[in-house]
This record gives structure tokens, C-alpha cells and sequence, in this order.
């Protein structure tokens, strides 16, 4: 299993748009299966997205 964390110790950095941007690529375009977790405990907005 392969493992990708996106981080950052500052906000606004775009943590969440290149996240959801690589989880479109691998799941429509490669056919891999993905799961997304946003630990972002204050605000988190993936399903935004």
C-alpha cells in the first residue's frame, strides 16, 4: 500500500487543492482506488472540492 501525505505547517498554502487535484488523477484517470482524509480538525473542506 502506498501512502501520500500532503503537508504544511502554514495555512492557505494549497494543501487541499493539490490533494484533491491527485485524488482525481489517480482514481479517474489511472483507475487506482483511493481514500482521502483531511485532518485538518478545524476546517476541513475536501468534500468541498
Amino acid at each position: 500500500m502506498l501512502k501520500i501525505a500532503i503537508t504544511s505547517g502554514k495555512g492557505g498554502t494549497g494543501k487541499t487543492t493539490v490533494s484533491t487535484g491527485l485524488f482525481h488523477v489517480l482514481t479517474k484517470h489511472l483507475k487506482h482506488t483511493v481514500q482521502l482524509v483531511d485532518c485538518d480538525v478545524e476546517e476541513p473542506d475536501c468534500h468541498i472540492l
